[in-house]
C-alpha cells in the first residue's frame, strides 16, 4: 500500500500549526479565535476516528504511523536496520535552540520499534536513552536503527541520532513480541 498523499498533508499542516503555536506570541482574542478554529476542525475529523488494526498506521502507511508529535523524517529499511534523516521543528525544543529529551525518546521508540517489528508484533518493555550531546533544532540529523539480538521473545534494539560526526544520543531497548513467530 502506497502513502496517502492527503493523509501526509494533514499531517504536515497539523506539525505546521504545532510549530505556529509554539512560536506564537499572539494577543489573547486572536488566541482564542484560533482555539476555536482548531476545536472545530477536530470536531469535523472526530466522525472518522477509528482504532486501527493490529499492525497498521490508521491505513495509511505515513513514517512514524503519522504520530503528529513526531518530527518529519525519511526512512530505509535494509534488512534489519533503518536508516535515515530527521529534522527537529521549533514545536521539539526545549531550553534554547536544543530539542527536549522527551521529543527524542519519542523518535527512539518509533524507530526502534520498527525495526523490532521487521521481526515480531511486539511491545516496549523497556527503552534507555543516553543524550551524549545538545540535539539541534532544525539541523539535518541522520538516525540509525539496528537489530543486537533476539532471544526467544526477547528483541533487543540498538540505535543512534547524529549531527554530522557528532552522536547527539544513542538508545538500547527491548521489545516483547506479542506471538510466537517462525
Amino acid at each position: 500500500m502506497s502513502e496517502d498523499p492527503d493523509a501526509r498533508a494533514l499531517l504536515d499542516a497539523t506539525r505546521h500549526l504545532a510549530d505556529c503555536v509554539w512560536r506564537s506570541l499572539a494577543e489573547p482574542e486572536v488566541r482564542r479565535e484560533v482555539a476555536a478554529e482548531v476545536r472545530a476542525l477536530a470536531a469535523r475529523l472526530g466522525p472518522f476516528e477509528a482504532l486501527a488494526p493490529v499492525g497498521t498506521p490508521y491505513g495509511r502507511p505515513l513514517p512514524g504511523r503519522g504520530h503528529p508529535l513526531l518530527p518529519p523524517m525519511q526512512l530505509s529499511a535494509r534488512g534489519r536496520r533503518m536508516t535515515g534523516s530527521v529534522a527537529f521543528t521549533s514545536a521539539h525544543a526545549g531550553a534554547g535552540d536544543a530539542v527536549h529529551g522527551g521529543h527524542v525518546t519519542l523518535l527512539f521508540d518509533e524507530l526502534l520499534g520498527g525495526v523490532a517489528a521487521s521481526v515480531a508484533q511486539s511491545r516496549t518493555a523497556w527503552l534507555h536513552v543516553d543524550y551524549r550531546s545538545l540535539t539541534p533544532v532544525g539541523a539535518d540529523l541522520t538516525i540509525e536503527a539496528w537489530l543486537d539480538r533476539v532471544e526467544g521473545r526477547k528483541v533487543h534494539v540498538k540505535g543512534r541520532l547524529l549531527d554530522r560526526e557528532r552522536v547527539c544520543a544513542d538508545a538500547e531497548a527491548l521489545f516483547i513480541a506479542v506471538a510466537d513467530w517462525d
